[in-house]
């Protein structure tokens, strides 16, 4: 049998392309940004992938670009940009105006122009408390309360949406995200997929889509890492058998800081006075997770844009005298061992800047979490042509 059709309209660094492609057929991938475009095309090719904004690409060019009909398209992937969602946002969640957000709702223009049978849908889970994200559901949603079509020219899909937290996917990390998965509905009345809006709490679906996978835990993070066989490295190193194994120098005054956190999951707590920084000697001082260290005995945290520097968050590494690598922060997000990642325009691997690398791993969602939610709607769409 063929493998299904999939699209996935913000691929960044391609960590669900990854999961996406052992189950799909990816006729089409688009990255706006040409240097995170050229990290995906050193992992997946360019043959199908488009550099260009998605909100850019016409109707006409879509499906030009994909050559199919409407109903050929079995899954179109949509993990759009999170930044404008995120709880450090200063701006009031419910209405705001960050125009990134309105990029959330590309995946209602796209689904109607193919109709797919099925959709997948990642972010922040504080996206749930913006009024887009209402406006995003009623339209993928398109059912009145009777359960038959609002608007006749669109698609209507039964939806599911849960903050999940990702180390019960298979990911060993604290990172909590929203995911929505949706199916395409063809037989009207359908009041089972009927949502209600109360005017202050989550919405509410009739009775949720039944295709979601079920809860396995992962491993803990040293058990995850020790897999690997990292060679240990000093700080402002780079492993020459491995260019993404590379972590950032650390000044005199930090590398004394960090030899003076305890192992696994030690924290600034434990500094003598003179090595705190002045703020962080003020009561009531928030971020203790700042300048800590993992711990291999827990899920490491939320790898994010800042996942390289010691400064930014819990990226002390849980041992050794330094802040996490580039490698590890990837093999944290779950990507293969040999995952190739660029920070410049270059056909060659691991060039240019670590910053560049670091937002790219920090931005993509966790292949493992991806390939669990793939592989359930892959399961449901087989189950359905063998009842055909």
């Amino acid at each position: 049998m063929k493998k299904p059709l999939a699209i996935d309209i913000f691929c960044g660094a391609g960590g669900v392309s990854q999961a996406l492609k052992n189950f799909f057929n990816i006729i089409t991938a688009v990255e706006y940004d040409p240097i995170i475009a050229k990290t995906y095309e050193l992992n997946h090719g360019s043959e199908h992938l488009i550099i260009n904004d998605v909100e850019k690409l016409t109707k006409e060019e879509f499906i030009k670009m994909t050559n199919l009909k409407v109903k050929q398209l079995d899954l179109l992937v949509s993990t759009p940009p999170c930044q404008g969602f995120s709880r450090h946002s200063r701006k009031k969640a419910f209405d705001s105006n960050d125009h990134r957000n309105k990029l959330i709702l590309e995946t209602t223009r796209i689904s109607d122009i193919f109709h797919p049978k099925y959709i997948f849908f990642e972010n922040v889970d504080n996206i749930i408390n913006y009024k887009v994200f209402h406006t995003f559901l009623r339209r993928l949603v398109n059912l009145n309360k009777l359960g038959y079509k609002r608007n006749e020219n669109r698609p209507s899909y039964h939806i599911n949406f849960k903050v999940v937290s990702v180390y019960k996917y298979g990911v060993p990390q604290k990172r909590r995200r929203l995911i929505l998965l949706a199916k395409r509905i063809d037989d009207y009345p359908f009041v089972e997929g009927v949502i209600k809006f109360p005017k202050d709490g989550t919405p509410i679906i009739g009775s949720p889509l039944n295709v979601w996978p079920k809860e396995k835990s992962s491993i803990l993070l040293g058990e995850h890492l020790s897999k690997y066989e990292l060679k240990p490295i000093e700080a402002g190193e780079t492993d020459p058998s491995d260019p993404l194994h590379t972590c950032r120098n650390l000044s005199a005054l930090n590398l004394k800081r960090i030899k003076s956190t305890p192992h696994d999951g030690g924290s600034r707590n434990a500094w003598p006075e003179e090595l705190l920084l002045n703020c962080h000697k003020k009561s009531n001082v928030s971020f203790g997770d700042v300048y800590g260290r993992m711990d291999r005995n827990d899920f490491a945290p939320t790898i994010t844009c800042g996942c390289i520097s010691y400064t930014k968050g819990r990226f002390g590494h849980p041992t050794e005298d330094r802040a996490i690598s580039l490698r590890e922060a990837a093999l944290i997000q779950t990507f293969p061992s040999d995952y190739k990642f660029t920070g410049e325009l270059s056909d060659k691997p691991y060039k240019g800047s670590k910053d560049n690398m670091a937002t790219q791993i920090g931005n993509a969602v966790p292949v493992k979490l991806a390939e669990t939610f793939i592989k359930e709607l892959y399961s449901d769409l087989i189950n359905e042509k063998n009842r055909e």
